[in-house]
């Protein structure tokens, strides 16, 4: 923290951009007591600690923290529509905020990656991700163990375990794991396969689902968070609940082919396009940079 404030008071910069939770108390909290000056204070929390799973007593606390730190910043970013209005409903001030999605670069070439024994004929799914409780991969396998019955689906897993120690393991042929990739790498991979799964528990936004569509591979994912707003349902990939015993992803599976797949594909590649590129997302962060900067 101090030496933050120091690379501040060397800078003296007009505006302070402050990315996640942490960094966002650290800069704030002084300004609760110190004075500002002219700069100005813009923050994007990337997933308020509020909608994490936690008891309501922790969710309280945390949004009375930031809604208290709301107070010494100009401009508060969500990246989701869900994020925005949960932050209202916890009593963060409207006023101050706003939207922008985050986005993703427009590919160049999309590198060729080879998995041994991938089989293109199969249905081939793709997770992506920390393997912690957010994102819901122990889920997804009690699924493939119990109910999915398809055997001409197989899911690759990218990803390992970083929050917490949680060590997963499947006997089940159809899974295969990958470990962590190299990133320069991983759109060789969204491309090879048919599509995404995300079965997140929550989500701020889902930038692997960005990152998928951008390759054309459609998503299917679960209704969580802000999910719904990147995986547009029966048009750009499939949405399904967590809590039916898995009978609507099961549903899901069982209606695949790859001209459904394909046809995804094309309408998630338009949708990435039209809202989720990171030209878009860099004209927004400019724009209100300018607006603040002249209020």
């Amino acid at each position: 923290m101090v030496r933050i404030w120091r690379v501040i008071c060397q800078v003296e910069p007009d505006i302070l951009m402050v990315h996640s939770t942490w960094a966002g108390v650290f800069v704030r909290f002084p300004y609760l007591f110190l004075p500002k000056g002219k700069k100005k204070i813009i923050y994007n929390a990337h997933g308020w600690a509020f909608l994490r799973e936690t008891s309501l007593r922790n969710k309280k606390i945390y949004a009375l923290v930031e809604k208290l730190l709301s107070y010494v910043t100009d401009c508060i970013i969500n990246v989701s529509d869900y994020e925005q209005n949960a932050a209202i409903a916890f009593g963060i001030p409207s006023k101050k905020m706003l939207r922008i999605y985050n986005g993703a670069d427009v590919l160049g070439a999309v590198p060729a990656v080879e998995i041994l024994g991938f089989d293109p004929d199969k249905i081939n799914l793709l997770f992506v991700g920390r393997l912690d409780r957010q994102k819901g991969l122990d889920w997804l396998l009690e699924q493939f163990h119990y109910n999915v019955s398809r055997q001409d689906v197989h899911l690759y897993v990218i990803g390992d375990s970083v929050v917490q120690d949680q060590k997963i393991s499947v006997s089940d042929d159809r899974v295969t794991f990958l470990g962590w990739v190299d990133y320069q790498q991983i759109d060789g991979y969204y491309s090879i396969c048919d599509a995404l799964i995300m079965p997140s528990r929550w989500e701020a936004f889902g930038l692997t689902a960005v990152e998928a569509m951008r390759n054309g591979t459609p998503v299917i994912a679960s209704n969580r968070g802000a999910l719904p707003e990147l995986v547009h349902k029966n048009q750009s990939g499939w949405l399904f609940e967590l809590d039916d015993g898995g009978k609507s992803l099961q549903e899901i599976l069982d209606s695949l082919d790859k001209s459904s797949l394909i046809n995804m594909g094309k309408n998630a590649r338009t949708l990435y396009e039209a809202e989720f590129t990171a030209n878009k997302m860099r004209k927004a962060l400019f724009s209100t940079y300018y607006k603040v900067a002249k209020e």
